[in-house]
């Protein structure tokens, strides 16, 4: 599987969604991401399910439940559309059951985990899951990125189960979006290099051009 891009449009303006979703179409994108916060485990609160149901497009709509509790939010977002459902291990108090709750609501379940807790914690639930999104931050690790741990995580998870989805989430720039993609994840997460007030059309293609190059 070549590596594609997950793009999310909440960090463009909020009044522009759909311009900004028909961007990502007409650059040949096949996924939505939509980070849902809370306020309780991320400084910030952004939208609902209800924003979700209300987004006419076929993108893979993916869901990223940066919530405490976010096993209680499953089956609203599934209903509103959702394809990917990730849930934070950190957050999730039945992981087994939530995965199996996101399959059973015809979803991909996806687990993601911060890059400070040990991998460990994932690999018992790995029979569960389709999807894992190895963070490069988290929020109590400030603007300090480990990408060196994503990597490990890529190689280990690989081996151990090799039809796994991995996703590479957090700090993805025009940079560093090449370095990134000599790692071989199936989905680099990105929103905010992307729609940095400049043309986010000409910022997808360069993406693109250089998750190319480095594969």
């Amino acid at each position: 599987m070549a590596t594609q891009l997950s793009i999310g449009t909440l960090t463009g303006n909020m009044m522009h969604q759909a311009q900004d979703i028909q961007t990502l179409e007409k650059a040949g994108i096949h996924l939505l991401h939509l980070d849902v916060m809370d306020g309780t485990v991320w400084p910030k609160i952004s939208v609902g399910s209800g924003f979700l149901a209300g987004l006419k497009t076929d993108l893979i709509k993916d869901v990223h439940l940066l919530t405490s509790h976010p096993e209680k939010h499953v089956a609203d977002f599934a209903a509103a559309g959702a394809d990917i459902i990730t849930v934070q291990i950190e957050q999730c108090h039945d992981i087994t059951a939530t995965m199996t709750r996101i399959r059973e609501a015809g979803c991909l379940a996806s687990i993601g985990i911060y890059p400070t807790t040990p991998l460990e914690k994932l690999t018992p639930h790995l029979e569960y899951c389709d999807v894992v999104f190895l963070l490069s931050i988290g929020p109590e690790t400030g603007k300090q990125t480990y990408f060196d741990v994503v990597a490990q995580r890529i190689t280990q998870l690989r081996q151990d189960k090799p039809d796994l989805i991995l996703a590479i989430d957090g700090a993805v720039k025009m940079d560093n979006v090449g370095e990134l993609a000599t790692m071989h994840p199936d989905l680099i997460v990105t929103g905010s290099a992307i729609f940095d007030g400049h043309d986010p059309a000409a910022n997808i293609e360069s993406m693109k051009n250089a998750i190319q190059q480095a594969s």
